[in-house]
């Protein structure tokens, strides 16, 4: 602690950005222990970062209630990480990964696009039911169902800009919700679709054998060098990125987020090098910074939570997630299940996008799992697709639509 005063009779602590860490390093460490302990939360793919962080935030509400103190970061390192998560999602993501993905990765590709586009709209719409400020509402459309908590963590900070300092709270909670109903509906869905249509339980890999082999190339050992080497392109296109979105922003009025632009970058960077292979970049160094990254930061973000501030939105987002969860579940049945085909292969990855639309891609991996678990056959398709265009894919078009929404609503 760096130093306290008083707002408002409530005694205000000013945590400086190495405590802030520190604290939420022990927090990660804290978390993923006890998911790895109990059962349920490994079940339902709740994230260590969210266990330990959100543990914290409860205890700094009961501080709040009874007026003893309330804490306030430093976020210098915060940002940092997630800049950093952000530039990894670009620099993961190339031109090749989309030829060799085929048909079935564009069709699985579109219909997230689409439901990013539907969740957005049914948060603004439900908005104005509700009464509450769109841009609020916003919080709980794609940045926090497909996005999930990192997204949605990393996206706050523009809404915030706007006057709705609330954002990071909603977008938490419905990140949180999301994980859990996109876990246990996803399977249901998926076992109904499989005995209502008495599909045979049979799968192949047709069109997939050149994405699964640049997968599997990439599965390469990590050494200081690899690490250096990614890390410092990470700093060098943020050294450009960030500067230049704030460029943008003041020209144009239109707010460009820094990391926003600076994960575009990383995609452009990421696609000519694949031709030119000016930089040797290693996809498991590039995973490991990300991972650390986002879990860094994810606990953070977890850590600053101010849970009152959910007291009048309760409601009123409740009705946002219920009609967020039957959308998706629409989508699957009735667009995605038809467009893959209609088979074994359709139904476990209509399952998947269930887990992956409204919680996260780890929540469409379990769902897939317990339903190939079930029926003893492994679908490979599924288990390709879904990671690849989980997790970088559908945040090419998801986070500019989020951005664009946000500055006319804000604007």
């Amino acid at each position: 602690m760096s130093s306290s005063r008083s707002e408002n009779g409530m005694l205000i602590l000013d945590v400086d950005m190495i405590t802030f860490t520190a604290i939420g390093a022990v927090l990660l460490i804290l978390g993923t222990w006890i998911v790895k302990k109990y059962e349920i939360l490994w079940k339902y793919s709740i994230p260590g970062p969210v266990i330990g962080g959100f543990g914290f935030s409860l205890l700094m509400w009961g501080a709040y209630e009874l007026g003893l103190f309330e804490f306030q970061y430093d976020n210098t390192l915060y940002d940092l990480f997630m800049y950093v998560f952000f530039v990894t999602i670009g620099l993961s993501t190339g031109v090749s990964i989309l030829k060799k993905g085929g048909k079935l990765l564009l069709i699985y590709m579109l219909v997230c696009w689409f439901l990013a586009i539907l969740q957005n709209g049914i948060s603004v719409g439900a908005a104005w039911l509700t009464g509450i400020n769109p841009l609020s509402a916003l919080m709980a459309g794609q940045a926090s169902m497909q996005g999930g908590h990192g997204m949605a963590a990393s996206l706050a900070p523009l809404i915030e800009s706007f006057g709705e300092s609330n954002a990071l709270t909603i977008g938490m909670a419905a990140s949180t919700y999301g994980l859990i109903a996109g876990s246990l509906i996803g399977g249901p869905v998926g076992n109904w679709l499989i005995t209502r249509k008495n599909l045979k339980i049979q799968t192949d890999t047709d069109d997939l054998n050149a994405l699964a082999s640049e997968i599997e190339e990439k599965k390469t050992a990590i050494t200081w060098q690899n690490v250096l080497i990614e890390g410092s392109l990470i700093f060098v296109i943020l050294s450009i990125g960030l500067p230049t979105a704030q460029w943008i922003t003041e020209v144009t009025g239109f707010s460009i987020p820094g990391h926003i632009f600076s994960l575009f970058l990383g995609i452009i960077f990421r696609s000519i090098n694949e031709r030119t292979s000016w930089v040797p970049m290693t996809d498991t160094a590039m995973d490991m910074i990300s991972n650390v990254s986002l879990n860094m930061f994810l606990v953070m973000a977890m850590m600053k939570l101010k849970l009152w501030e959910l007291y009048d939105l309760a409601l009123p987002l409740a009705v946002i997630l219920v009609l967020q969860t039957l959308a998706t579940m629409a989508v699957a049945v009735f667009i995605l299940y038809r467009l893959l085909g209609k088979n074994y292969d359709a139904a476990v990855m209509s399952a998947g996008f269930i887990g992956h639309g409204l919680g996260a891609t780890p929540n469409g991996l379990v769902v897939m799992n317990a339903i190939c678990t079930k029926y003893g056959v492994f679908s490979r398709k599924a288990f390709i697709i879904i990671p690849v265009a989980g997790t970088v894919l559908t945040d090419i078009v998801g986070v500019p639509i989020f951005v664009f929404l946000a500055n006319l609503l804000g604007n």
